[in-house]
């Protein structure tokens, strides 16, 4: 290499920023959505309230920045004070001599990307690029290096418009309750649920019951501002009602059966995610996260230069990457592929 161009390569080395996998995603001295909080680091950035995402510990020594929206979704499941900096969308903070914001990914209530430096550096998380019932899709951020969640990161992972999906619900609901069922929807408690509560509102005319699990989550949603309509606690309630809202890990054959028993109804189960469903459920494709063409189009419209995939299929993501749009990508977690300096 030639000395002028070497300058050149040393300065770049200088001033880019790390990015590496180890416990989380970790941006130099910093740790975002950690996987487990051995680390000895000081500050943790929590892009959304899923459980696996949102590690916290009740350590003085350890802060975590989050939306205020995120830490109210977090403590509906966990009690113990946590030594929180919230910071609202969009609002500049500093950490070890960078800008980071917070910015509204279309996930869940309070979910972000993560944006560093006016965009050197973009994280995803979780996002989708469709409005929902209760939010409004994710914006495409301009980044340098593009850190991407690939949880649907292969082709056979493209959903329908939410639009008609919310089309096939209430023609499936409205048929069911036509019958006399009672309609079980299975949805995860902070996201999904919050939005089939709102469907049964809006689709079907129907106050649904909800599980105690999904009942605190509920109401962070309303003190957010966000409407849902009407919902009630499940508590020996069952025969007053025809929709009812559970976790899907709750849902199983003896538990159907023993809510037909209870209700003296035949139940119609509902599964809502990207994934299948299960013993003969109806399986809808209502996911929260970008499909595999929303994924490409995001790294797309990026402009990004180097591509780095993370979650679910991530090898395969890169190489599609690599292969449809031409833009270098490998996968974060990657033995081979520890940081950025690594292209």
């Amino acid at each position: 290499m030639e000395p002028f161009g070497l300058y050149f390569y040393l300065i770049f080395i200088i001033f880019m920023v790390k990015v590496k996998h180890s416990k989380g995603v970790l941006l130099e001295d910093v740790i975002i959505d950690p996987s487990n909080l051995l680390s000895k680091k000081k500050n943790f950035i929590i892009t959304h309230a899923h459980s696996d995402h949102a590690k916290v510990s009740v350590s003085k020594e350890k802060t975590f920045f989050m939306t205020p929206e995120t830490k109210k979704l977090i403590q509906t499941r966990n009690s113990k004070k946590f030594n929180c900096s919230e910071v609202s969308f969009k609002k500049k903070f500093s950490l070890e001599d960078k800008n980071f914001r917070f910015i509204h990914s279309g996930h869940i209530l309070g979910s972000s990307q993560i944006e560093v430096n006016d965009g050197e550096v973009v994280l995803t998380s979780d996002f989708k690029l469709s409005d929902s019932i209760l939010f409004n899709k994710a914006e495409i951020l301009q980044a340098e290096t593009l850190v991407i969640e690939s949880t649907y990161g292969l082709p056979q992972y493209t959903f329908p418009e939410r639009k008609k999906v919310y089309e096939q619900i209430e023609k499936w609901g409205k048929q069911e309750l036509k019958e006399n069922n009672l309609l079980v929807l299975g949805g995860y408690s902070i996201g999904k649920a919050q939005e089939l509560t709102k469907l049964s509102n809006t689709l079907l005319d129907e106050t649904p019951l909800v599980h105690e699990a999904i009942l605190k989550p509920n109401q962070v949603y309303i003190e957010s501002g966000v409407k849902l309509g009407k919902f009630e606690l499940l508590n020996h309630n069952l025969k007053e009602f025809n929709v009812l809202i559970m976790p899907p890990h709750f849902l199983n054959p003896d538990l159907v059966k023993a809510l037909e028993i209870s209700s003296g109804r035949n139940v119609s189960v509902g599964i809502f995610s990207g994934w299948n469903g299960f013993f003969g459920s109806k399986s809808f494709p209502l996911s929260d996260h970008a499909d595999f063409n929303q994924l490409l189009e995001y790294v797309k419209n990026s402009g990004a230069k180097n591509v780095l995939t993370c979650h679910g299929f991530s090898k395969e993501f890169a190489a599609a990457i690599r292969r449809k749009i031409g833009v270098n990508a490998r996968p974060l977690n990657e033995d081979s592929q520890s940081s950025l300096l690594d292209f």
